[in-house]
């Protein structure tokens, strides 16, 4: 019996070759996506490392804060920038990156929260000294107007009711606007909400944020550590030259007690319109920023701090912005 051989055509072999090379192609793909896939979830893997480790640093940071503001209470009666808390803290190294970090005095600031008195009605003289303010910021900063009428709409976006003031916004005004959105009511907790206050310039509410803060509690100003534009802003009569003489007195030799600075005020410019209860030389509330870069991981932290009755505690934390 006679063997018979099957020999395959050249289109078979064709066939069968483009198969294998289709198989392969998809083997390499999948194997290419797999490993993908698993690069992808290390790398994602080690920036929540990363951040959780940078996030620890950050607390690291406004531990120490707390320790030097606790100490800063026991060594001074006042508070000015010439103390230890006022020097940033430089780059220090840790492992897989550094950490930096600086306390600012928020008291040196206008406390937006002031606009309301303890009834939750407007403090004209509060209210005053924000328009000042405001007018102050618009002469120095190039292209920029902040109308009068913003702080009516601060006063608006802080009190609890619904009435609409003059030249204020309420609900009805902030339901009109796309996206459209509700009035705080309430007292703020950040500068940033200056910006989603009606006809706001964006370029006016990055010129204020350092210039203002939002304390839980009605707050003097401290004189000592106030930049120049917020003295001019507590009378109508604390001209730049004023507020130039007094930064650079303080520089010298800071202010011991409030009365110290108003008979400043009183002797030497015959300012007797500054009510003593607006204004201190000690403070409550500071700001820690905490910088931590890991890796690639950069983490910016900002803690309110109080200090009240000897301790310091963090009143709220936020990442990214204040």
């Amino acid at each position: 019996m006679n063997g018979t051989t099957t020999v395959a055509c050249p289109r078979q072999r064709g066939v069968a070759l483009i198969t294998a090379l289709l198989i392969t192609a998809l083997v390499t793909v999948v194997a290419v996506a797999m490993i993908s896939r698993q690069q992808l979830d290390i790398r994602r893997t080690a920036n929540m490392l990363e951040a959780d480790q940078a996030y620890m640093y950050a607390l690291a940071a406004e531990d120490l804060a707390k320790k030097i503001l606790e100490q800063d209470l026991r060594d001074s009666s006042n508070d000015t920038l010439l103390e230890q808390w006022g020097t940033p803290i430089p780059a220090i190294p840790v492992e897989g990156g550094a950490i930096s970090g600086s306390i600012e005095d928020l008291q040196g600031r206008f406390n937006l929260n002031n606009l309301l008195d303890s009834s939750g009605q407007p403090d004209p003289a509060q209210v005053a000294s924000l328009q000042r303010l405001m007018q102050q910021v618009s002469f120095v900063t190039e292209d920029l107007n902040l109308s009068p009428a913003l702080v009516n709409r601060v006063v608006d976006w802080i009190d609890p009711d619904m009435n609409t003031s003059a030249d204020g916004a309420e609900d009805q005004e902030y339901l009109g606007v796309t996206p459209s959105y509700r009035a705080a009511n309430q007292l703020m907790v950040s500068p940033s909400e200056l910006a989603l206050l009606l006809d706001m310039p964006a370029e006016g509410a990055a010129a204020l944020r350092d210039l203002v803060a939002t304390l839980p509690a009605t707050t003097a100003v401290n004189v000592n550590t106030a930049p120049e534009l917020v003295l001019m802003a507590l009378d109508p009569n604390i001209t730049p030259q004023i507020a130039s003489e007094l930064a650079q007195i303080r520089r010298n030799r800071p202010f011991e007690t409030t009365v110290e600075f108003t008979d400043k005020l009183n002797n030497d410019y015959q300012i007797t319109t500054l009510a003593a209860s607006r204004v201190g030389v000690t403070s409550e509330y500071f700001l820690v920023t905490s910088t931590a870069a890991i890796g690639r991981t950069q983490l910016r932290m900002y803690s309110l701090l109080a200090r009240t009755g000897g301790r310091v505690t963090t009143v709220r934390r936020s990442i990214g912005t204040y």
